[in-house]
């Protein structure tokens, strides 16, 4: 199993991490700015810090630089097979310390890959000027009680509407925004989202992940450009990033389930319970499962980014990542199910290293329909001619 950086690591702090660039010294980085970040991320919880100094650590790191064409001064992670290790890396090692942060930048490397596939050459230029200055982003797509929509004419266009589960509101310098146009189709929008008139953070009232601040964003009264526009319409559905840049999330959720596992064993240990049978064998099957868990997000990972134009094999790709990250959840939940039975009532308590981790974790597996998701995935599959 992958080493994992876990909270009680004592950390010194994350400007000291950053290097010259290569892939070697950004998971040096990554693994640096973790360790600091889980020993804050209690804290966090508590509402009695936020993310902030976090995101400036992986500024100062140069991981929000480091998707970036290397045209740009980035490492062009998640855009090409041979770089999907080291991201499903950086998100397991930071989803192992605090999952909040993990969400943030899956989001922000989200973004990035949006304005490479999308964006136009001056979007790209003032996009990496911004990261280079230290602005994260992230994307939001789900529209609030009021759907996200342009409205006036061509000339003078508002926007109207909110977005809600909008992760960073008030902590990211911009979002990638889908809405509809005047004609009723999916634009994606390219907005600057920082400050916080428009962003409320209360909104988010989740037993876990509340460091997110995933919260609503106001949209209405805000004017727009055609220059905020990113790729033509219809865009943002195109495959396969769409759904299968789903693993991404599963990369981060993955990092938390080697978490459990790890500290399951830590607490074994203290215990002196390894020589327990009926432990050890509860031990090895949550092993088993987070092994799994890592080996379908990493060939789900090759496979989208491989960017294959023939339509079957893309659709296959698609379709394991859809299944990499049901099987995530799986392996998360009887991870968890497992601890919980090993640790007992111990675990429960907010002052257990694993209390706030699996809080976290349950709330980030949740899903919209992921039985029909399984559905989806399983016809994806289907040979031809038994489609």
């Amino acid at each position: 199993m992958a080493p994992l950086v876990i909270e009680r690591r004592t950390a010194a702090h994350p400007e000291q991490a950053a290097g010259p660039g290569g892939v070697s010294d950004l998971l040096a980085a990554a693994r640096h700015v973790a360790a600091w970040s889980g020993a804050r991320a209690a804290a966090q919880d508590a509402g009695a810090a936020d993310l902030r100094p976090d995101i400036q650590a992986l500024a100062r790191a140069g991981l929000l630089t480091a998707p970036l064409p290397a045209t740009l001064g980035g490492l062009d992670l998640a855009h090409h097979p041979s770089t999907t290790g080291t991201v499903v890396t950086i998100l397991s090692t930071l989803g192992a310390a605090n999952l909040s942060l993990a969400r943030l930048y899956e989001g922000h490397v989200n973004a990035v890959k949006l304005l490479v596939l999308y964006g136009s050459r001056a979007q790209l230029h003032g996009f990496a000027d911004s990261l280079q200055d230290g602005g994260m982003y992230g994307v939001w797509g789900a529209d609030g009680a009021a759907p996200a929509q342009l409205e006036g004419s061509a000339a003078r266009l508002r926007l109207r509407g909110s977005k809600r589960y909008a992760s960073g509101a008030g902590l990211l310098r911009g979002a990638v925004v889908p809405v509809r146009d005047l004609q009723g189709r999916q634009q994606l929008l390219l907005l600057d989202t920082a400050g916080e008139a428009r962003a409320d953070p209360g909104a988010w009232r989740m037993q876990g992940m509340r460091a997110t601040q995933s919260g609503s964003y106001d949209l209405d009264g805000l004017a727009i450009s055609e220059s905020r526009f990113l790729g033509p319409p219809d865009s943002y559905r195109r495959e396969p990033w769409f759904k299968g840049g789903i693993w991404r999330c599963a990369a981060a959720q993955l990092g938390a389930v080697e978490r459990v596992v790890a500290e399951l064993e830590d607490h074994l240990h203290a215990q002196r319970r390894l020589a327990d049978p009926a432990q050890l064998k509860r031990l090895g099957r949550a092993m088993i499962a987070a092994r799994s868990a890592r080996y379908w997000v990493e060939d789900a990972a090759v496979r989208v980014e491989a960017q294959v134009e023939e339509p079957a094999a893309r659709d296959a790709a698609v379709a394991l990542a859809g299944m990499a990250r049901l099987e995530v959840e799986r392996c998360a939940l009887d991870a968890m199910q497992l601890a919980q039975r090993s640790i007992g009532l111990a675990l429960f308590d907010e002052r257990h290293p694993l209390e706030r981790v699996m809080r976290d974790l349950a709330v980030y597996l949740r899903q919209a329909a992921p039985d029909a998701l399984l559905l989806e995935c399983t016809q994806g599959l289907l040979r031809p001619e038994h489609r």
